[in-house]
């Protein structure tokens, strides 16, 4: 795998804060959190002065309780206001990432169905907790410790120079050197960071991917491929670590190199002072610990501008969510902050009875490679209509089209008198069932799978499902009935007892238009019998489009349609087509033969 060359993002800083304050909770919060931290840091810079009073009364021979008790006080008080400080911040930090979780999560799932076909679900994933839990550090643990460093940074040099100046003006030289170590470093910082949570994106994609198909890895014996995959991934993981290393490994000690060269200064000209009698003990206690006082946020402020730069690219990744088209709702409701509604909630269209036309349609996933062309047919109400033709052709593309997963590139398909790309996309798919040869499954009961999308469903209407759909027996032999929990993606039903779930769910929703793709497809011929059954069961009186590759199980649809490289080539009834359509003829010789 090549390693991919990165830049800068290009979010602005600007943009970063107005992400963080359109989600921020109430202002008096987070002024309290900066009242008690700036208050910890006032606590902080009292510890000097009264130590050097301490330190000055002791010189003397004398004993001071009262000094020693204003001191604990101070640190008892610095104590508080730091733990108030702390919570406060992660009360922000939390409530603002999760006000920001939830309005992604609601803009993920309006998303169109090309983001999720050029975007792993890892990646994904990855945006949704990696960066956003980068965007919550970041605010928890530096953004206090920042405003705090630069007043600690302030208050110690005032205090430094009413104590003595000239040993003041020694301790400067430590703010240009600091500069020069932290501010060229930013940059690389940038690049780093944007290339890790990239490349951890990309292995958290390919970890779900494995996982998923963990059945497939194994059955293939890949283990050895995809273990080449990981290490390679990890790779780079541990490359951008070890950069990101060498950078943080750079800064603490060159940091800290600085403090100590200062403090040697300070120490030895202090001594010379002291010495001389121009500089008492105390006072020289004091400039040292204000010295920790002025060096060491400078310290965090290193630590706070490398998160910052890991923030900023983790909010463009989050912004390039924010970016992506949403599905078209209605035109009322494009712009509302949530557009779903429950089902009970949902408009109802008046098409009952209604056809459904594909008018010169044309539709391709990339611009060079078309999968249909000039397509045109006409579904008619209540009746079968049927495709058939080679792999590939995009029989299952006029699905997708249909569902509006996809808009085609031109053309129009209308449903009664409206073009369903102009009709409520909710209530649109509403009136659609749709049973795959795969039947996917939730993680969860058979209950929970049944329900899924129609919370309004009664436990009657369930129950005259599942006799519908021929699962009573089944359930009835389970122990825990409609209980039983069908593992990840159904691994522990037959292919016939999803198909079977399938189909109730599709009973449940009650749909005017039946969408079904080779739903019998790989199954057994008992398996077979009662899916069909149930399927013959759902099929009554409802407009009814089947994709199947045996042509013996759309052998009496109404009317069959012949898709030959992305356009219908011929359509009629199956003894229609046998005397009039070459290609079918063949189609159905090589099944005979």
């Amino acid at each position: 795998m090549e390693e991919k060359e990165t830049v800068p993002p290009s979010i602005k800083p600007k943009e970063f804060w107005v992400l963080l304050k359109k989600y921020r909770p109430a202002l008096w919060v987070i002024l309290l959190a900066l009242l008690f931290g700036l208050g910890e840091t006032a606590m902080a810079l009292l510890v000097p002065l009264l130590t050097m009073n301490l330190v000055d009364v002791l010189a003397e021979a004398s004993f001071s309780w009262q000094s020693i008790s204003t001191l604990v006080i101070v640190f008892i008080l610095q104590a508080i206001m730091s733990g108030f400080s702390i919570y406060l911040m992660y009360y922000v930090g939390q409530k603002m990432v999760a006000g920001l979780r939830n309005d992604l999560w609601n803009h993920i799932l309006q998303l169109k169905i090309p983001f999720f076909d050029k975007n792993t679900s890892g990646e994904t994933m990855s945006r949704m907790t990696n960066d956003t839990n980068i965007i919550k550090d970041f605010i928890t643990m530096q953004v206090i410790p920042f405003i705090s460093g630069i007043a600690s940074i302030i208050g110690a040099m005032i205090l430094l120079f009413i104590i003595d100046w000239k040993m003041t003006l020694l301790m400067l030289i430590s703010v240009p050197l600091a500069y020069l170590i932290i501010m060229p470093l930013g940059s690389k910082m940038l690049k780093i960071s944007r290339a890790l949570q990239n490349e951890t994106a990309g292995f958290q994609g390919d970890l779900g991917r494995v996982l998923s198909d963990i059945r497939l890895v194994k059955a293939s014996n890949s283990e050895i491929m995809e273990e080449d995959m990981g290490k390679n991934r990890i790779s780079h993981l541990y490359r951008y670590g070890m950069r990101e290393a060498k950078i943080q490994a750079f800064v603490s000690p060159a940091m800290m190199s600085v403090m100590m060269l200062v403090l040697v200064l300070v120490i030895g000209y202090g001594g010379v002072r002291v010495a001389s009698g121009s500089l008492t003990s105390g006072e020289l206690v004091a400039i040292i610990l204000y010295l920790f006082q002025v060096v060491i946020p400078f310290t965090t402020l290193a630590v706070f501008f490398t998160q910052y730069q890991k923030a900023l690219g983790a909010t463009e990744r989050i912004q390039e969510i924010f970016h992506e088209h949403k599905e078209p709702y209605t035109q009322k409701e494009t712009n509302q902050k949530n557009v779903f509604k429950k089902a009970d909630e949902v408009m109802s269209l008046s098409t009952n009875g209604a056809s459904l036309h594909f008018q010169q349609v044309h539709f391709s996933y990339q611009k060079d490679k078309p999968i249909l062309q000039n397509l045109s047919f006409i579904a008619e109400a209540g009746k079968i209509t049927a495709f058939v033709g080679p792999s590939g052709t995009g029989k299952t593309t006029i699905f997708s089209l249909i569902e509006r997963f996809y808009e085609p590139n031109s053309g129009h398909i209308v449903y009664g008198k409206d073009e369903i790309k102009e009709l409520d996309l909710q209530a649109w798919r509403q009136k659609i069932a749709y049973v795959s040869q795969e039947s996917p499954m939730m993680n969860g009961t058979i209950y929970d799978n049944l329900k899924y999308g129609l919370s309004e469903a009664s436990d009657e209407a369930i129950a005259t499902a599942i006799e519908q759909a021929n699962l009573t027996s089944f359930i009835d032999s389970l122990p825990q009935g409609l209980q039983t929990h069908v593992g990840e993606r159904g691994v522990k039903l037959s292919g016939g007892q999803k198909q079977r779930l399938a189909i109730a769910r599709a009973i449940l929703r009650d749909p005017e238009i039946l969408l079904l793709d080779e739903a019998t497809a790989h199954l057994d011929s008992a398996s077979e019998k009662l899916v069909q059954d149930a399927l013959n069961e759902l099929m009554q009186g409802r407009t009814t489009l089947v994709i199947a590759h045996r042509l013996s199980t759309v052998r009496h649809a109404d009317q069959i349609i012949v898709i030959e490289k992305g356009s219908a080539s011929g359509n009629g009834s199956h003894n229609e087509l046998m005397e009039s359509h070459d290609f079918y003829q063949q189609l159905v010789q090589q099944q005979l033969n």
